[in-house]
């Protein structure tokens, strides 16, 4: 097996030019640019990913291209004079306080041509804390189990960082995720790039980043091209954002007052529609609930309701049951068969609407968007106890679709 060297000696691998360091390797000449990752609670800056600039032979390549056209070893070569040309160059940052995101190429792992002793001289020469530091890893159905798990095992115990790259493509997985418990997960552009043109893909997309969060990871959503897909990653309660929307990669530190400004927008704006839309279906509740309370008959209360957005209203028993029919809207999915629209009888009682209106008489409770059975779009619970002449204390429920 191949043991770890260390890194290529400055004036036959890493030449300076004009201030910047670049690597050689053969006919190739690699150079830095770095994208700001940024976090929108913070509304800043948290990081910077380092990327790779690729010319040979006096032309521009695309890095990730030529690095498929290269033998294997060639490419751990390469890939270990990049990490050093990534630290050499990273900008300058205020106070120390942000992340330089390093990929590592699946090569280099197999090969073991990087170790965290030199990985630490390295950054000690560059006068860079080794706490800022998250290796990127990109997985490869070529790694074997254990060749990953001793890397990030190694470097971790070293203090250093670990991103699993591109999940939701190729080898990437739940199980790695599971196995590695890596502090960051950088999900695939694609999956943000999905979620902006396919309505299933959207619903799913909050739950993946949910999942992954509750797996202890801090999700970064790469790729972000549009405010559209902006709004989708912070609706989902992503920790991380990164994209050209934000900030392009480029060899400097990226105009602080934009992304402040653009990550504050967001946050702002997606605020306010929520609470606007939130008030006025709670109003609208409230006059279905101030109705029934006081005897009118809920089926003529509900064909009332303008809101396009309200689907049913219905009543459950204090055991959880639910009494008579559910009352649809006009604007409601009607006329076609569905084997759970008939609800007569169905038991509650285990959902979280129910059981927090019966510890909460006289305050409105909301859920959080999941998937309706019937309609099979997101949906958000209203409920609330009210004493029913003739039935005592029920619980009362309006369902709403999630504006789309």
């Amino acid at each position: 097996m191949n043991q770890p060297v260390s890194f290529p000696p400055r004036n036959n691998h890493v030449r300076e030019e004009n201030g910047m360091s670049i690597g050689v390797s053969g006919d190739t000449e690699l150079q830095s640019i770095y994208q700001a990752i940024i976090s929108p609670a913070l509304q800043r800056t948290v990081g910077l990913e380092a990327q790779l600039l690729v010319r040979r032979n006096g032309r521009s390549e695309v890095a990730e291209t030529l690095l498929l056209k290269l033998p294997e070893q060639q490419v751990a070569d390469m890939d270990r004079i990049a990490l050093a040309v990534h630290t050499r160059n990273a900008p300058p940052v205020p106070h120390d306080n942000e992340w330089l995101f390093l990929p590592v190429q699946p090569q280099t792992i197999r090969h073991r041509l990087f170790s965290p002793e030199e990985a630490l001289r390295e950054l000690t020469a560059q006068g860079m804390q080794h706490s800022r530091i998250v290796l990127e890893i990109t997985e490869s159905e070529k790694l074997g189990d254990a060749e990953i798990t001793d890397f990030v095992a190694s470097f971790r115990e070293c203090g250093f960082g670990i991103a699993i790259d591109d999940f939701g493509a190729g080898a990437s997985n739940y199980e790695r995720v599971l196995a590695l418990c890596p502090d960051i997960v950088r999900l695939d552009p694609a999956l943000i790039q999905n979620a902006e043109h396919s309505s299933r893909a959207a619903r799913l997309f909050p739950h993946m980043v949910s999942l992954l969060r509750e797996s202890g990871s801090l999700v970064l959503v790469d790729g972000i091209t549009t405010e559209h897909q902006a709004r989708i990653a912070i609706d989902a309660d992503a920790e991380l954002l990164q994209g050209n929307w934000f900030a392009p990669a480029d060899r400097h530190l990226p105009d602080t007052a934009t992304i402040r400004d653009k990550a504050a927008a967001l946050m702002g704006a997606g605020k306010s529609v929520i609470d606007r839309t939130e008030l006025r279906m709670r109003s609208r509740f409230m006059t279905v609930w101030n109705a029934y309370r006081d005897g009118r008959n809920l089926g003529s209360i509900v064909r009332e309701i303008p809101d396009v957005e309200i689907t049913r209203v219905y009543v459950i028993d204090s055991q959880g049951y639910q009494i008579g029919d559910t009352e649809l809207t006009p604007h409601a999915l009607q006329g076609r068969h569905h084997p759970l629209a008939d609800a007569r009888g169905a038991c509650w009682a285990r959902r979280q609407y129910f059981r927090n209106a019966l510890e909460q008489p006289g305050r409105v409770q909301i859920t959080r968007p999941y998937l309706s059975l019937t309609e099979q779009r997101l949906c958000m619970t209203f409920s609330c106890v009210v004493m029913r002449p003739g039935l005592g204390q029920v619980v009362l429920c309006m369902d709403a679709l999630q504006s789309a």
